[in-house]
C-alpha cells in the first residue's frame, strides 16, 4: 500500500478494520468454533486496488493468520484512433517520449503498452511520420489521469508544396498569365514572385506554362516542370521580352557584279550583291515602324523602294520590294544653219534616226546606256546644205550629253 494511504477491511460484511500501512492486521471480532470467515475490501485507498487472497474460509476451530491483502497503483490505459492515413503507409505514435506505438492503414485503432498509473500524465506524438504525409494529434495529453483515455484522435493528410517563382521582363501596364499543370490560372500584373494558389500533393509533378502573353511580348519559362516532388518549388522562371519583328524584301534587276545598300530607319546598313532576297539584321519592336530607302545605288544603276514604309508592326514584314534598273542618258544638242522649209535627219550610232527642220535643240528619242558610247552622224543632208557635227562622238558615257553642234551652211 502506497504511504499515506489506507484500507478498510470488513470480515463477514462487518467488523470494519482500517489499515494505514503494509503490515499485519487483525480483525476486533473473532470468530466463534466451527464459524466462518470472508475478508473483503470495504474501502479502497485512494488510486489503488487491494485484493484479497486466503480470505475465506468455514469450520474455523483455530486462529487464521494466512489473509493476505494486496495492493497496487491503479493503471490506465491511453488509446485513440488514427484516420486519414495512405493505404500502405504507417504512423509511429509516442507516449510521454516513449512506448512506441505503430499504427497502419488496415488497422488504425491503437492503445498503448504501458498504461499510466493513478494521477499520471500522458503526452501522445508522432515519432515519425508516414511517407509524404503529416499526422497531427488532437486530445493527446493531459495529466491527473483517474480513468482510461481512449479519445486520442491523430489525423493524417497527404503533404502538399506550393509552386512559385518570379516574373522579369514585363512591360509596365501589361499582364501574363501563367498556367500550372493545364490549370490554375494566375495572372501577373508586374515584375516580381508569383504563388499559384493550388499546390501540388506530395511525389506530385508541375508544368507551368504561358496561358495568355502579354501584349507585344513574349514570355518564356525556365525550370518550370518536374516530377516526384517532396518540396516547395521556389525556382520557376518566367522571363518576357518584348516582341520583335524582320524587315525583310528582295532585289530584282541588279546587274551582276553590281550591289546596292539598303538601309532601314536611316540605319542598319545592308548590302546585296545579287538578285536575291534580304533581311535587316536588326529587327523592329511591336508597334514599331520601318521606312526602307536605298544608301547606295549599284555603279550605273538606279534602285526604287516598294512597300518599304509602314508603322504598327505586329507581324514579319517580307514583302519590300527593290528594283533596280540600269541608268540611261538623253543625247542632244544644237542645230543652227538650216534653210527655211528644209530638213536634215541625223542619226546616232547608226540608228534612231530623227529629224530636224527647225534650228533650235534637238535629242535622240533612244537614250544612250550608262557606260555606253554615242556615235551622231547625218543620215541624210539638207537640199543644197551640207551640215557638220561638233562633240559629236563619245564612250563611257555617265551622264546626259548635251553639247552636240549641227551646223549646216551652203555650199
Amino acid at each position: 500500500m502506497t504511504a499515506g494511504q489506507q484500507v478498510t477491511l470488513l470480515n463477514n460484511a462487518g467488523n470494519a478494520t482500517t489499515v494505514t500501512s503494509n503490515g499485519s492486521f487483525a480483525f476486533s471480532t473473532p470468530v466463534t468454533y466451527n464459524g466462518s470467515y470472508a475478508v473483503t475490501v470495504g474501502t479502497q485507498p485512494t488510486g489503488q486496488t487491494c485484493t484479497v487472497s486466503n480470505g475465506s474460509g468455514s469450520g474455523v476451530v483455530a486462529r487464521i493468520s494466512n489473509v493476505s491483502v494486496t495492493c497496487s497503483t491503479n493503471t490506465y490505459t491511453i488509446s485513440g484512433v488514427v484516420s486519414g492515413l495512405t493505404a500502405g503507409q504507417q504512423v509511429t505514435l509516442m507516449n510521454n517520449a516513449g512506448n512506441a506505438n505503430t499504427v497502419t492503414s488496415t488497422n488504425p485503432s491503437f492503445t498503448f503498452s504501458t498504461p499510466v498509473t493513478y494521477n499520471g500524465s500522458y503526452a501522445v506524438t508522432v515519432g515519425t511520420q508516414p511517407t509524404g504525409q503529416t499526422c497531427t494529434v488532437s486530445n493527446g495529453s493531459g495529466s491527473g489521469v483517474v480513468a482510461s483515455i481512449s479519445n486520442v484522435s491523430v489525423t493524417c493528410s497527404t503533404n502538399t508544396y506550393t509552386i512559385s517563382g518570379a516574373v522579369s521582363g514585363l512591360t509596365t501596364g501589361q499582364q501574363v498569365t501563367l498556367m500550372n499543370n493545364a490549370g490554375n490560372a494566375t495572372t501577373v500584373t508586374g515584375n516580381g514572385n508569383f504563388t499559384f494558389s493550388t499546390p501540388v500533393t506530395y511525389n506530385g509533378s508541375y508544368a507551368v506554362t504561358v496561358g495568355t502573353q502579354p501584349t507585344g511580348q513574349t514570355c518564356t519559362v525556365s525550370n518550370g516542370s518536374g516530377a516526384g516532388v517532396v518540396a516547395d518549388i521556389s525556382n520557376v522562371g518566367v522571363t518576357c521580352s518584348t516582341n520583335t519583328y524582320n524587315i525583310s524584301g528582295a532585289v530584282s534587276g541588279l546587274t551582276a557584279g553590281q550591289q546596292v545598300t539598303l538601309r532601314n530607319n536611316a540605319g542598319n546598313a545592308t548590302t546585296v550583291t545579287s538578285n536575291s532576297s534580304f533581311t535587316f539584321s536588326t529587327p523592329v519592336t511591336y508597334n514599331g515602324s520601318y521606312a526602307v530607302t536605298v544608301g547606295t545605288q549599284p555603279s550605273g544603276q538606279t534602285c526604287t523602294v516598294n512597300s518599304g514604309v509602314g508603322s504598327g508592326v505586329a507581324t514579319n514584314i517580307n514583302n519590300v520590294n527593290v528594283t533596280c534598273s540600269t541608268n540611261t542618258y538623253i543625247i542632244s544638242g544644237t542645230l543652227s544653219g538650216l534653210g527655211a522649209n528644209k530638213q536634215v535627219t541625223l542619226q546616232n550610232n547608226a540608228s534612231d534616226p530623227t529629224i530636224l527642220n527647225a534650228n533650235g535643240n534637238f535629242r535622240f528619242g533612244t537614250p544612250v546606256a550608262y557606260n555606253g558610247s554615242y556615235a551622231v552622224t547625218v543620215g541624210t543632208q539638207p537640199s543644197g546644205q551640207t551640215c557638220t557635227l561638233g562633240n559629236g562622238s563619245g564612250t563611257s558615257v555617265a551622264a546626259d550629253v548635251n553639247n552636240i553642234t549641227v551646223t549646216c551652211i551652203d555650199p
